[in-house]
């Protein structure tokens, strides 16, 4: 099939024959949220994780996508049976089949429990890196660009609208095993969807060279992944400390090897100070389900109210938000944000028996108002990363750039184990959980001060002009 056969979709506009791989692995990650309710109650009821010791799992979860750069230099300089794309995704469906076949068998321990989620999360992450580089190798010019990666968050969304209930009806029917089980058929459909990929990108890069030096950014992102696994299986004290510090150093002289400008520099790092704000953690959703009643098929309604309306306002807005100034969405967002977290809080003292609301309805308002913000974010911070990718070294310089933003995660949820920490809050004691509520709220405007040195430096980005894609 032609590289450039296009149909048109109601709605959605504008969709070329050559997208459908990376749409299908964007759907098929959303999708992977059917396991988020299970995990909560495997974290909770089986393996008795506290809070703080989740956030540890998450922070170890998360490094891997900050290891992007590794794929995305391989994948751009080391074809495998003259393929740059195909084998890569394939490895990644794989690992991930493999961890979510261990937690539905064998995981009973939280070190086993931490291994098949770094497994998933690797998988995902290469599968990712795949797709981002497609993403940009397929767009002609600045709008296709848009197009794709607007596309591309509509689908990953679409996944999580499947799934979005019966997330709830499957953990609390079936137990979270199964659910695990159930959900290895996602990166499954990405295996077969991979033999159907047409490596649209070959031609460009047999006419250059990798960007900057691969070697030296495969050695990075490998040197600081063996660290992280030696630190934590020595038990070293302060590794995720040292581990974060140390990869935050390497991926900012990877940056400054392959060459980035001033107003990206800014630009990446007002998106970093953004994604690294800390969260309550999981202590709410643990008080939730102990105080309010919040069980399983609930909580399964709230993650298809969020699915939904997520996808709706892309779908409706996506035009503003790929035309308006990336400072000027996340100006809004970090307001609203803030703002939106005072009905939880107001949840833990008692606001809904003062209003002679239920608890659930708060809930579910709160959800409706809430959920489009997250997803809105994300499409602008993407163009912004695509806009920055030369041809021929798409996956490299998208990966590097999106390391960086996935280190962020990691930052995030090192952060939330300190204040978790700090307020002590456990499945025994949520007496300072409200306290950690009060402090996340005034924390999450804090990158409210580095929005005018992004909105400087948005003027100075590049643009993707047209490219001839014939070959």
């Amino acid at each position: 099939m032609s590289v450039r056969s296009a149909f048109a979709l109601p709605v959605l506009g504008t969709v070329r024959a050559a997208w459908l791989p990376v749409l299908i692995t964007y759907f098929a990650y959303g999708a992977s949220t059917i396991t988020q309710i299970a995990l909560l109650f495997l974290q909770k009821e089986t393996l008795a994780m506290t809070p703080a010791e989740v956030a540890h799992v998450a922070f170890w979860a998360n490094l891997p996508w900050s290891m992007k750069m590794v794929v995305g230099a391989a994948s751009d300089a080391f074809p495998i049976s003259g393929n740059r794309r195909r084998p890569y995704l394939i490895a990644g469906t794989l690992l991930s089949i493999a961890g979510y076949a261990a937690l539905a068998t064998v995981v009973a321990s939280k070190s086993a429990y931490l291994a098949a989620t770094v497994a998933i999360a690797i998988g995902f992450m290469m599968q990712d890196v795949i797709a981002d580089a497609l993403s940009v190798e397929v767009a002609t010019d600045d709008e296709e660009l848009a197009q794709v990666q607007t596309l591309g968050r509509m689908a990953l969304l679409g996944g999580t609208v499947a799934v979005g209930y019966l997330s709830g009806v499957l953990a609390g029917a079936l137990g979270p095993r199964p659910v695990f089980a159930l959900a290895a058929v996602l990166p499954g459909l990405v295996l077969v969807s991979a033999f159907f990929l047409r490596d649209v990108g070959s031609a460009i890069a047999r006419s250059r060279p990798p960007l900057g030096r691969t070697s030296t950014v495969i050695g990075v992102g490998l040197g600081y992944g063996c660290l992280g696994i030696a630190l934590e299986v020595l038990q070293v004290p302060l590794a995720q400390e040292i581990v974060l510090a140390v990869s935050g150093v390497l991926i900012v002289l990877l940056l400054r090897t392959v060459g980035i400008t001033r107003a990206v520099a800014i630009a990446a790092g007002t998106i970093f100070l953004f994604r690294a704000i800390p969260d309550v953690g999981q202590g709410y959703s643990y008080w939730a389900i102990d105080h309010l009643g919040f069980d399983q098929e609930f909580l399964g309604v709230l993650a298809q109210v969020a699915a939904v309306l997520g996808l709706l306002s892309l779908i409706f807005l996506r035009e503003r938000i790929v035309h308006a100034p990336v400072s000027t969405v996340f100006a809004w967002i970090i307001i609203a944000g803030a703002f939106l977290l005072l009905p939880n809080i107001g949840l833990f003292y008692g606001m809904h028996e003062w209003l002679g609301i239920s608890a659930r309805s708060i809930a579910v308002i709160d959800t409706t108002i809430t959920a489009p913000l997250v997803q809105l974010a994300m499409v602008p911070m993407l163009i912004l990363i695509a806009r920055t990718t030369p041809a021929g070294s798409e996956a490299t310089m998208f990966a590097i750039m999106a390391s960086l933003m996935n280190l962020a995660l990691s930052s995030r949820d090192l952060f939330t184990r300190y204040l978790n920490d700090f307020y002590a809050v456990t499945q025994q004691d949520y007496s300072n959980l409200g306290r950690l509520m009060i402090t996340v709220c005034a924390l999450n405007l804090l990158p409210l001060i580095a929005l005018p040195f992004l909105r400087r430096a948005e003027s100075e980005l590049p643009h993707k002009t047209a490219v001839d894609d014939r070959g």
